[in-house]
Protein backbone atom coordinates (compact mmCIF):
# COMPACT_ATOMS: atom_id res chain seq x y z
CA UNK A 1 0.00 0.00 0.00
CA UNK A 2 1.15 3.49 -0.58
CA UNK A 3 1.60 6.35 1.67
CA UNK A 4 -0.65 8.29 0.28
CA UNK A 5 -3.58 5.18 0.16
CA UNK A 6 -2.37 4.19 3.78
CA UNK A 7 -3.18 7.64 4.94
CA UNK A 8 -6.25 8.32 3.19
CA UNK A 9 -7.76 4.69 4.70
CA UNK A 10 -6.60 5.66 8.19
CA UNK A 11 -8.32 9.14 7.69
CA UNK A 12 -11.69 7.89 7.00
CA UNK A 13 -11.67 5.22 9.06
CA UNK A 14 -11.11 7.83 11.88
CA UNK A 15 -13.59 9.98 10.85
CA UNK A 16 -16.07 6.63 10.87
CA UNK A 17 -15.10 6.15 14.46
CA UNK A 18 -15.46 9.58 15.64
CA UNK A 19 -19.15 10.26 13.71
CA UNK A 20 -20.48 6.79 14.57
CA UNK A 21 -21.79 8.33 17.91
CA UNK A 22 -24.39 10.60 16.75
CA UNK A 23 -27.19 11.31 14.03
CA UNK A 24 -25.98 14.31 13.48
CA UNK A 25 -22.33 13.25 13.23
CA UNK A 26 -22.87 10.40 11.28
CA UNK A 27 -24.61 12.45 8.41
CA UNK A 28 -21.33 14.63 8.23
CA UNK A 29 -19.34 11.37 8.18
CA UNK A 30 -21.57 9.98 5.30
CA UNK A 31 -20.93 13.10 3.38
CA UNK A 32 -16.96 13.35 3.72
CA UNK A 33 -16.78 9.90 2.82
CA UNK A 34 -18.83 10.58 -0.52
CA UNK A 35 -17.63 13.84 -0.94
CA UNK A 36 -14.08 11.68 -1.64
CA UNK A 37 -15.66 8.68 -3.41
CA UNK A 38 -16.50 11.42 -6.04
CA UNK A 39 -13.41 13.08 -5.58
CA UNK A 40 -11.32 10.23 -6.23
CA UNK A 41 -13.58 8.32 -8.95
CA UNK A 42 -14.66 11.23 -11.37
CA UNK A 43 -12.11 13.52 -10.54
CA UNK A 44 -8.71 11.99 -9.47
CA UNK A 45 -9.62 8.51 -11.41
CA UNK A 46 -5.86 7.95 -12.52
CA UNK A 47 -4.32 8.66 -9.58
CA UNK A 48 -4.65 5.27 -8.41
CA UNK A 49 -2.66 5.29 -5.31
CA UNK A 50 -5.30 7.67 -3.63
CA UNK A 51 -7.80 5.30 -4.76
CA UNK A 52 -7.01 2.01 -4.26
CA UNK A 53 -9.35 -0.11 -2.20
CA UNK A 54 -11.30 3.12 -1.46
CA UNK A 55 -14.68 2.38 -3.21
CA UNK A 56 -14.71 -0.85 -0.63
CA UNK A 57 -13.88 0.01 2.04
CA UNK A 58 -15.71 3.33 1.74
CA UNK A 59 -18.76 1.78 1.54
CA UNK A 60 -17.87 -0.35 4.18
CA UNK A 61 -17.47 3.23 6.18
CA UNK A 62 -20.80 4.41 4.74
CA UNK A 63 -22.81 1.37 5.86
CA UNK A 64 -21.62 1.68 9.75
CA UNK A 65 -22.78 5.49 9.70
CA UNK A 66 -26.25 4.76 7.56
CA UNK A 67 -26.68 2.39 10.84
CA UNK A 68 -26.33 5.26 13.52
CA UNK A 69 -28.47 7.07 11.11
CA UNK A 70 -31.60 4.72 11.25
CA UNK A 71 -31.06 2.44 14.57
CA UNK A 72 -28.79 3.95 16.64
CA UNK A 73 -25.38 5.57 17.67
CA UNK A 74 -22.71 2.32 17.11
CA UNK A 75 -19.85 1.68 19.45
CA UNK A 76 -17.28 0.10 16.95
CA UNK A 77 -13.98 0.01 18.26
CA UNK A 78 -11.32 2.04 15.79
CA UNK A 79 -9.27 -0.96 15.92
CA UNK A 80 -11.91 -3.04 14.54
CA UNK A 81 -12.84 -0.63 11.96
CA UNK A 82 -9.09 -0.46 10.98
CA UNK A 83 -8.90 -4.07 10.65
CA UNK A 84 -11.91 -4.32 8.77
CA UNK A 85 -11.43 -1.85 6.20
CA UNK A 86 -7.75 -2.32 5.54
CA UNK A 87 -7.47 -6.24 6.37
CA UNK A 88 -5.15 -6.82 3.00
CA UNK A 89 -6.70 -10.07 1.95
CA UNK A 90 -9.88 -8.42 0.86
CA UNK A 91 -8.58 -4.84 0.39
CA UNK A 92 -8.00 -4.23 -3.13
CA UNK A 93 -11.31 -5.87 -4.34
CA UNK A 94 -13.39 -6.81 -1.25
CA UNK A 95 -15.48 -8.73 -0.44
CA UNK A 96 -17.72 -5.53 1.01
CA UNK A 97 -18.65 -6.07 5.00
CA UNK A 98 -21.91 -4.95 6.54
CA UNK A 99 -21.38 -3.72 9.86
CA UNK A 100 -22.19 -7.06 11.49
CA UNK A 101 -19.61 -8.80 9.61
CA UNK A 102 -17.15 -6.02 10.24
CA UNK A 103 -18.22 -7.32 14.41
CA UNK A 104 -17.62 -10.71 13.49
CA UNK A 105 -14.21 -10.43 12.05
CA UNK A 106 -11.51 -11.52 14.92
CA UNK A 107 -8.15 -11.77 14.05
CA UNK A 108 -7.44 -13.52 17.74
CA UNK A 109 -7.84 -17.08 16.99
CA UNK A 110 -5.90 -19.92 17.88
CA UNK A 111 -3.90 -21.51 14.44
CA UNK A 112 -5.69 -24.79 13.19
CA UNK A 113 -4.65 -27.11 10.18
CA UNK A 114 -8.03 -27.23 9.26
CA UNK A 115 -8.02 -23.73 7.99
CA UNK A 116 -4.39 -24.13 6.79
CA UNK A 117 -5.78 -27.01 4.51
CA UNK A 118 -9.11 -24.95 3.82
CA UNK A 119 -6.76 -21.95 2.31
CA UNK A 120 -4.54 -23.89 0.28
CA UNK A 121 -7.27 -25.70 -1.74
CA UNK A 122 -9.09 -22.18 -1.90
CA UNK A 123 -5.89 -20.21 -3.27
CA UNK A 124 -5.12 -22.83 -5.10
CA UNK A 125 -8.21 -22.51 -6.83
CA UNK A 126 -8.74 -19.35 -7.61
CA UNK A 127 -5.15 -19.46 -9.30
CA UNK A 128 -6.65 -21.70 -11.62
CA UNK A 129 -9.70 -19.96 -12.18
CA UNK A 130 -7.19 -17.03 -13.01
CA UNK A 131 -4.13 -18.23 -14.75
CA UNK A 132 -6.05 -21.08 -16.71
CA UNK A 133 -9.19 -19.73 -17.73
CA UNK A 134 -9.91 -15.68 -17.28
CA UNK A 135 -6.47 -14.66 -18.47
CA UNK A 136 -6.72 -16.61 -22.03
CA UNK A 137 -10.52 -15.52 -22.42
CA UNK A 138 -9.18 -11.98 -21.66
CA UNK A 139 -7.07 -12.47 -24.94
CA UNK A 140 -10.65 -13.02 -26.86
CA UNK A 141 -12.44 -10.33 -25.30
CA UNK A 142 -10.00 -7.85 -25.48
CA UNK A 143 -9.44 -8.44 -29.11
CA UNK A 144 -13.07 -6.98 -30.10
CA UNK A 145 -13.64 -4.73 -26.56
CA UNK A 146 -9.92 -2.81 -26.86
CA UNK A 147 -10.67 -1.51 -30.28
CA UNK A 148 -13.81 -0.04 -30.40
CA UNK A 149 -13.12 1.77 -33.47
CA UNK A 150 -12.70 -1.40 -35.82
CA UNK A 151 -15.37 -2.85 -37.71
CA UNK A 152 -16.35 -6.77 -36.69
CA UNK A 153 -18.67 -8.92 -37.67
CA UNK A 154 -21.94 -9.46 -35.65
CA UNK A 155 -21.40 -12.62 -34.66
CA UNK A 156 -17.84 -12.12 -33.74
CA UNK A 157 -19.12 -9.55 -31.35
CA UNK A 158 -22.07 -11.04 -29.97
CA UNK A 159 -19.38 -14.35 -29.09
CA UNK A 160 -17.07 -11.56 -27.25
CA UNK A 161 -19.96 -10.75 -24.88
CA UNK A 162 -20.57 -14.03 -23.89
CA UNK A 163 -16.91 -14.59 -23.61
CA UNK A 164 -16.36 -11.48 -21.20
CA UNK A 165 -19.39 -12.67 -18.85
CA UNK A 166 -17.29 -15.82 -18.24
CA UNK A 167 -14.33 -14.36 -18.22
CA UNK A 168 -15.78 -11.42 -15.56
CA UNK A 169 -16.55 -14.21 -13.71
CA UNK A 170 -13.49 -16.11 -13.67
CA UNK A 171 -11.59 -13.54 -12.64
CA UNK A 172 -13.53 -11.59 -10.32
CA UNK A 173 -14.04 -15.23 -8.23
CA UNK A 174 -11.05 -16.38 -8.56
CA UNK A 175 -9.92 -13.03 -6.61
CA UNK A 176 -12.71 -13.76 -4.15
CA UNK A 177 -11.60 -17.54 -3.47
CA UNK A 178 -7.66 -16.41 -3.08
CA UNK A 179 -8.83 -13.40 -0.78
CA UNK A 180 -10.90 -15.93 1.08
CA UNK A 181 -8.27 -18.30 0.91
CA UNK A 182 -5.39 -16.28 2.46
CA UNK A 183 -7.74 -15.14 5.01
CA UNK A 184 -8.56 -17.99 6.47
CA UNK A 185 -4.50 -18.75 6.56
CA UNK A 186 -5.15 -15.91 9.20
CA UNK A 187 -8.06 -17.52 10.53
CA UNK A 188 -10.40 -15.06 9.29
CA UNK A 189 -13.57 -15.90 7.79
CA UNK A 190 -14.98 -13.52 4.87
CA UNK A 191 -18.23 -13.42 3.67
CA UNK A 192 -18.46 -15.36 0.06
CA UNK A 193 -18.98 -13.28 -3.18
CA UNK A 194 -20.16 -16.30 -5.68
CA UNK A 195 -22.23 -19.20 -5.57
CA UNK A 196 -22.18 -20.81 -9.03
CA UNK A 197 -23.76 -17.88 -10.93
CA UNK A 198 -23.24 -18.96 -14.51
CA UNK A 199 -26.01 -21.91 -13.65
CA UNK A 200 -28.15 -19.08 -12.72
CA UNK A 201 -31.96 -19.82 -14.51
CA UNK A 202 -33.16 -16.29 -13.63
CA UNK A 203 -31.96 -12.71 -13.83
CA UNK A 204 -32.74 -12.56 -10.06
CA UNK A 205 -31.43 -15.81 -9.11
CA UNK A 206 -27.83 -14.52 -11.07
CA UNK A 207 -27.77 -11.61 -8.61
CA UNK A 208 -28.38 -13.31 -6.04
CA UNK A 209 -25.28 -15.52 -7.15
CA UNK A 210 -23.25 -12.64 -8.39
CA UNK A 211 -21.01 -9.83 -6.29
CA UNK A 212 -23.12 -10.91 -3.36
CA UNK A 213 -21.73 -8.14 -1.25
CA UNK A 214 -22.15 -5.49 -3.12
CA UNK A 215 -25.63 -6.34 -3.65
CA UNK A 216 -26.03 -7.26 -0.47
CA UNK A 217 -24.94 -3.80 0.66
CA UNK A 218 -27.61 -1.94 -2.05
CA UNK A 219 -29.78 -4.03 -0.92
CA UNK A 220 -29.49 -3.37 2.92
CA UNK A 221 -29.54 0.40 2.85
CA UNK A 222 -31.25 1.10 -0.24
CA UNK A 223 -34.13 -1.63 -1.08
CA UNK A 224 -35.35 -2.61 2.34
CA UNK A 225 -35.57 1.00 2.65
CA UNK A 226 -37.82 1.62 0.40
CA UNK A 227 -39.60 -1.29 0.52
CA UNK A 228 -40.47 -0.56 4.49
CA UNK A 229 -40.83 2.93 3.94
CA UNK A 230 -43.06 2.43 0.73
CA UNK A 231 -44.22 -0.69 2.39
CA UNK A 232 -48.71 -0.43 1.53
CA UNK A 233 -47.66 0.22 -1.75
CA UNK A 234 -45.44 -3.07 -2.32
CA UNK A 235 -45.25 -2.95 -6.00
CA UNK A 236 -44.21 0.73 -6.26
CA UNK A 237 -41.37 -0.25 -3.43
CA UNK A 238 -39.92 -3.27 -5.14
CA UNK A 239 -39.75 -1.45 -8.70
CA UNK A 240 -38.06 1.78 -7.55
CA UNK A 241 -36.13 -0.41 -4.72
CA UNK A 242 -34.59 -2.12 -7.92
CA UNK A 243 -34.32 0.78 -9.90
CA UNK A 244 -32.18 2.71 -7.40
CA UNK A 245 -30.10 -0.72 -6.06
CA UNK A 246 -29.10 -1.21 -9.97
CA UNK A 247 -28.53 2.41 -10.77
CA UNK A 248 -26.18 3.40 -7.59
CA UNK A 249 -24.56 -0.08 -8.54
CA UNK A 250 -23.47 1.36 -12.14
CA UNK A 251 -22.38 4.95 -10.76
CA UNK A 252 -20.48 3.29 -7.84
CA UNK A 253 -18.51 1.81 -11.18
CA UNK A 254 -17.07 4.92 -12.93
CA UNK A 255 -18.63 7.55 -14.20
CA UNK A 256 -18.45 6.16 -17.49
CA UNK A 257 -22.46 6.01 -19.18
CA UNK A 258 -21.77 2.50 -19.70
CA UNK A 259 -21.83 1.79 -16.19
CA UNK A 260 -24.93 3.20 -15.51
CA UNK A 261 -26.51 1.81 -19.05
CA UNK A 262 -25.16 -1.55 -17.49
CA UNK A 263 -26.95 -0.97 -14.03
CA UNK A 264 -30.47 0.26 -15.31
CA UNK A 265 -30.46 -2.77 -17.83
CA UNK A 266 -30.10 -5.50 -15.30
CA UNK A 267 -32.40 -3.03 -13.16
CA UNK A 268 -35.25 -3.46 -15.80
CA UNK A 269 -34.37 -7.26 -16.31
CA UNK A 270 -35.50 -7.87 -12.74
CA UNK A 271 -38.39 -5.24 -12.94
CA UNK A 272 -39.61 -7.26 -15.87
CA UNK A 273 -39.24 -10.50 -14.05
CA UNK A 274 -40.40 -9.56 -10.74
CA UNK A 275 -44.10 -7.84 -12.17
CA UNK A 276 -43.82 -11.43 -14.20
CA UNK A 277 -43.56 -13.68 -11.02
CA UNK A 278 -46.44 -11.34 -9.68
CA UNK A 279 -48.72 -12.91 -12.71
CA UNK A 280 -47.04 -16.59 -12.10
CA UNK A 281 -44.79 -16.33 -16.05
CA UNK A 282 -42.35 -18.92 -14.72
CA UNK A 283 -39.91 -19.86 -18.00
CA UNK A 284 -38.73 -23.60 -18.40
CA UNK A 285 -35.14 -24.22 -16.90
CA UNK A 286 -33.37 -24.34 -19.83
CA UNK A 287 -35.02 -21.09 -21.70
CA UNK A 288 -34.66 -19.01 -18.35
CA UNK A 289 -30.67 -19.75 -17.95
CA UNK A 290 -29.95 -18.81 -21.92
CA UNK A 291 -32.30 -16.00 -21.67
CA UNK A 292 -30.47 -14.76 -18.49
CA UNK A 293 -26.64 -15.35 -19.58
CA UNK A 294 -27.54 -13.95 -22.81
CA UNK A 295 -29.37 -10.88 -21.26
CA UNK A 296 -25.91 -10.26 -18.95
CA UNK A 297 -23.73 -10.77 -21.33
CA UNK A 298 -25.91 -7.61 -23.66
CA UNK A 299 -25.44 -5.74 -20.58
CA UNK A 300 -22.06 -6.24 -20.24
CA UNK A 301 -21.54 -4.92 -23.65
CA UNK A 302 -22.33 -1.47 -21.82
CA UNK A 303 -20.05 -2.40 -19.22
CA UNK A 304 -17.25 -2.83 -20.88
CA UNK A 305 -17.17 -0.12 -23.60
CA UNK A 306 -17.96 2.02 -21.41
CA UNK A 307 -18.34 5.12 -23.99
CA UNK A 308 -21.54 5.91 -25.56
CA UNK A 309 -20.07 6.14 -28.67
CA UNK A 310 -18.17 2.95 -28.92
CA UNK A 311 -21.84 1.15 -27.40
CA UNK A 312 -23.30 3.13 -30.29
CA UNK A 313 -21.20 1.07 -32.61
CA UNK A 314 -21.49 -2.23 -31.45
CA UNK A 315 -24.74 -2.13 -31.31
CA UNK A 316 -24.94 -0.64 -35.37
CA UNK A 317 -22.66 -3.62 -36.46
CA UNK A 318 -24.88 -6.09 -34.46
CA UNK A 319 -27.78 -4.27 -35.80
CA UNK A 320 -26.84 -4.25 -39.12
CA UNK A 321 -28.22 -6.97 -41.52
CA UNK A 322 -25.18 -7.33 -43.93
CA UNK A 323 -23.06 -7.29 -41.29
CA UNK A 324 -24.72 -11.04 -40.53
CA UNK A 325 -23.07 -12.04 -43.81
CA UNK A 326 -19.69 -13.53 -42.39
CA UNK A 327 -16.84 -16.56 -43.18
CA UNK A 328 -16.20 -18.18 -39.91
CA UNK A 329 -12.84 -18.94 -40.26
CA UNK A 330 -11.40 -15.80 -41.21
CA UNK A 331 -14.52 -13.46 -39.33
CA UNK A 332 -14.60 -15.28 -36.22
CA UNK A 333 -12.02 -17.86 -35.66
CA UNK A 334 -9.23 -15.94 -37.29
CA UNK A 335 -10.08 -12.84 -34.92
CA UNK A 336 -11.09 -13.65 -31.67
CA UNK A 337 -8.09 -16.30 -32.37
CA UNK A 338 -5.65 -13.58 -33.13
CA UNK A 339 -4.91 -15.43 -36.26
CA UNK A 340 -6.30 -17.87 -38.70
CA UNK A 341 -3.47 -20.92 -38.27
CA UNK A 342 -3.58 -24.31 -36.91
CA UNK A 343 -2.20 -23.37 -34.10
CA UNK A 344 -4.39 -20.20 -33.42
CA UNK A 345 -7.42 -22.65 -33.96
CA UNK A 346 -5.81 -25.52 -31.83
CA UNK A 347 -5.40 -23.17 -28.83
CA UNK A 348 -9.01 -21.69 -29.10
CA UNK A 349 -10.29 -25.47 -28.99
CA UNK A 350 -7.82 -26.33 -26.27
CA UNK A 351 -9.25 -23.37 -24.40
CA UNK A 352 -12.96 -24.02 -25.37
CA UNK A 353 -12.34 -27.80 -24.15
CA UNK A 354 -10.71 -26.76 -20.90
CA UNK A 355 -13.76 -24.09 -20.25
CA UNK A 356 -16.55 -26.55 -20.71
CA UNK A 357 -14.80 -29.14 -18.85
CA UNK A 358 -14.40 -26.73 -15.96
CA UNK A 359 -18.16 -25.87 -15.70
CA UNK A 360 -19.29 -29.65 -15.96
CA UNK A 361 -17.10 -29.96 -12.65
CA UNK A 362 -17.47 -26.63 -11.32
CA UNK A 363 -19.69 -27.53 -8.45
CA UNK A 364 -17.29 -30.67 -7.59
CA UNK A 365 -13.94 -28.93 -8.17
CA UNK A 366 -15.75 -25.58 -5.75
CA UNK A 367 -17.02 -28.22 -3.29
CA UNK A 368 -13.26 -29.83 -3.28
CA UNK A 369 -11.76 -26.54 -2.70
CA UNK A 370 -13.76 -25.88 0.39
CA UNK A 371 -13.18 -28.84 2.25
CA UNK A 372 -10.61 -28.33 5.47
CA UNK A 373 -8.65 -31.52 4.64
CA UNK A 374 -5.96 -32.02 2.38
CA UNK A 375 -6.58 -34.02 -0.92
CA UNK A 376 -3.63 -34.77 -2.93
CA UNK A 377 -5.86 -35.62 -6.15
CA UNK A 378 -7.19 -32.48 -5.83
CA UNK A 379 -4.15 -30.19 -5.61
CA UNK A 380 -1.40 -32.12 -8.03
CA UNK A 381 -4.44 -32.22 -10.82
CA UNK A 382 -4.83 -28.82 -10.06
CA UNK A 383 -1.24 -27.64 -9.98
CA UNK A 384 -0.80 -29.75 -12.91
CA UNK A 385 -3.45 -27.90 -14.18
CA UNK A 386 -1.73 -24.36 -13.32
CA UNK A 387 2.06 -25.06 -15.07
CA UNK A 388 0.66 -27.10 -18.04
CA UNK A 389 -1.77 -24.03 -19.24
CA UNK A 390 -1.63 -21.14 -17.55
CA UNK A 391 -0.68 -18.06 -18.91
CA UNK A 392 2.38 -16.98 -17.18
CA UNK A 393 3.26 -14.13 -20.12
CA UNK A 394 -0.21 -11.50 -20.78
CA UNK A 395 -1.94 -12.67 -17.76
CA UNK A 396 -4.68 -8.98 -17.13
CA UNK A 397 -4.85 -7.54 -13.86
CA UNK A 398 -7.95 -8.84 -11.71
CA UNK A 399 -11.23 -6.61 -13.19
CA UNK A 400 -12.25 -5.40 -10.02
CA UNK A 401 -8.90 -3.72 -9.11
CA UNK A 402 -9.75 -0.77 -11.09
CA UNK A 403 -12.92 -0.06 -9.32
Amino acid sequence: MSPVAGLVLITLTFITYYCQFSKRKAWLGISLQLGVLILANYFLENILLFKLGLSYYGLQNIGVLLLSVRSKPQGFKFRDLLFGNAFFAKFISGPILLPKEIKALNPDQVLNSSNIYYGINRVLFGLFKKLVLADHLSTISNTVFEHPESDFKAITIIISCFVFTLEMYLNFSAYTDIALGVARLFNIKLKENFKLPIRSKSISEYWRKTHISLIDWFTQNFFYYFTFKWRKSPVKAAVFGIFITFLLSGIWHGKHIGFVIWGGLNALYLIIEYLGKRKNIKLPNFLGWTLTISLVSFANLFFNAKYWGNSLHYLKQIFSAENWSFIWTSDVIAILGNGGYLEQQFRLLLLGSLVLLFFLFEKRLEFVSRLEKASVFYIVIITLGIFLFGNFNAGTDFIYMQF
